[in-house]
């Protein structure tokens, strides 16, 4: 994938699905490919893929991230016991939600202003915010398609952070996925969110490896 507009790893790169010899030798080009669209190339691959990992280093991607992947079924939802109201972004919603994200990615509200534009396009998507005393607090975004539901863009940002309230946002997303007859929801999670996804129900399925050159 190349979409240099949206400056964001796993949108500019190759996701490599198995470490094959195939893959490995695809890299280069790959990887050429997106720096000649003037995007900062990325590389997502699974823990053991070895051949690839070393044919990524090779290539110069040596910044490392880890990212584990989960997954929640019908039943092992546990629902958080927190205050707060969750419902669809509405139009008004949509400066200040994406100032939130860019405060708590410490990202640029540009990037958020064209990646939440492109989503608000995809009709299997679904964009939350939750509120407490007319405050936008937290936000999270699910995608819904042929009985998967993805749980995305979970933000909180730090002055309301600990309260449980990106948890509730997750909890509604999956529940509702499941309300459309999905058979399991999933995400990939960072290293701040991971406890809050095992304690709603979710389990570490894959280990995902995202390599970038570095900064």
């Amino acid at each position: 994938m190349v979409c240099p507009g949206l400056p964001i790893p796993q949108f500019n790169g190759a996701w490599v699905v198995e470490d094959s010899r195939v893959a490995v030798e695809a890299l280069a080009e790959a990887v050429a490919e997106v720096e000649a669209r003037g995007a900062w190339p990325w590389l997502q691959t699974r823990s053991g893929h070895d051949r690839t990992r070393q044919q990524a280093l090779n290539l110069g991607l040596t910044q490392s991230m880890r990212l584990p992947g989960m997954v929640v079924e019908p039943g092992d939802l546990v629902e958080p016991a927190v205050e707060i109201d969750i419902g669809l972004v509405r139009d008004g919603d949509v400066d200040a939600t994406n100032q939130m994200l860019s405060i708590s990615f410490e990202a640029p509200k540009e990037l958020f202003d064209t990646l939440c534009g492109v989503l608000r396009s995809v009709k299997e998507a679904s964009w939350y915010v939750g509120r407490v005393k007319d405050a936008i607090v937290s936000t999270a975004v699910g995608v819904t398609v042929d009985g998967a539901t993805g749980v995305f863009n979970v933000a909180t940002p730090p002055e309301h952070r600990g309260r449980g309230y990106g948890a509730a946002l997750t909890s509604r997303v999956v529940r509702d996925g499941f309300g459309a007859g999905s058979r399991f929801a999933f995400l990939q999670s960072s290293e701040i969110g991971h406890g809050v996804y095992r304690r709603l129900g979710f389990r570490d399925v894959e280990q995902y490896v995202l390599l970038t050159r570095p900064t």
